[in-house]
């Protein structure tokens, strides 16, 4: 029996330094089924330019485009990406992140453990340093039922967000549309709330599976602290609402 086919997206927006390593390191992944979805999100920098050169060595890339519409998300992106999927599981990585080699093997063992239970699973990033390489740090979330992560995410986001992996079947039932209009690049945040508050919880891998974060200035999510912005504190209102806890 063939394993279930993971498309990895990789919405890209000016990231012409760290795009290379990052969908190659897509593109050679020891998991046998995979397909790699490219979205340049209207980059201003070399970077269709590199994607193009990395599609010549690669022919299966798939590459695509999308307006850049909200500030600081891949959203417009990343709706395109989930068009053109065949994938049976989904990942929507950043352009500036980078994968073992191990790391989608990794995940569908987890899931294929518990295909029906684990509809969507997340699992811990180690944090790199600008383009020095260095390990600077760890992070990982940990909760043990749907309610604990309800509770925990009126306080904060228990997710990192580009290491999840989803089942197709939640987009194509509707569950994975995000309303980047209201909360520009909280959009995230506010749909694990909204797939929690339709049963589904994002199961939280207990060890490292090969997800590199890279830090640096010029990344959305820096931005965004750097702009002031906060629509945490209105998506925890709105969904502690809601849920009346």
């Amino acid at each position: 029996m063939s394993l279930p086919k993971v498309s990895i997206i990789i919405p890209c927006y000016n990231a012409e330094k760290w795009v290379k390593e990052c969908v190659e390191s897509a593109l050679q992944q020891t998991y046998d089924n995979i397909e790699v979805i490219v979205v340049d999100n209207e980059s201003v920098d070399k970077s269709p330019e590199i994607i193009q050169k990395i599609q010549e060595e690669f022919s299966s890339l798939i590459v695509s485009e999308a307006p850049n519409i909200y500030p600081y998300c891949w959203d417009e992106a990343r709706r395109r990406g989930f068009e053109l999927m065949t994938g049976d599981y989904v990942l929507v990585m950043g352009a500036d992140d980078y994968l073992d080699k191990n790391f989608i093997e990794n995940c569908m063992k987890l899931i294929l453990s518990r295909p029906d239970k684990i509809l969507a699973l997340q699992s811990p990033i180690k944090g790199v340093q600008a383009d020095q390489g260095i390990i600077i740090n760890e992070i990982k979330h940990n909760y043990r039922s749907l309610e604990e992560f309800k509770h925990l995410s009126l306080t904060k986001c228990p997710v990192n967000t580009p290491t999840v992996i989803y089942n197709t079947s939640l987009y194509h039932h509707g569950l994975l549309e995000t309303r980047p209009e209201l909360y520009g690049g909280a959009a995230d945040y506010d749909l694990y709330c909204s797939l929690a508050d339709n049963g589904i919880m994002i199961v939280a891998a207990p060890m490292w599976l090969g997800f590199y974060y890279r830090w640096h200035e010029e990344q959305a999510t820096w931005k965004v602290h750097m702009a002031g912005i906060d629509h945490d504190k209105a998506i925890q209102k709105h969904w502690g609402t809601k849920w009346k806890i």
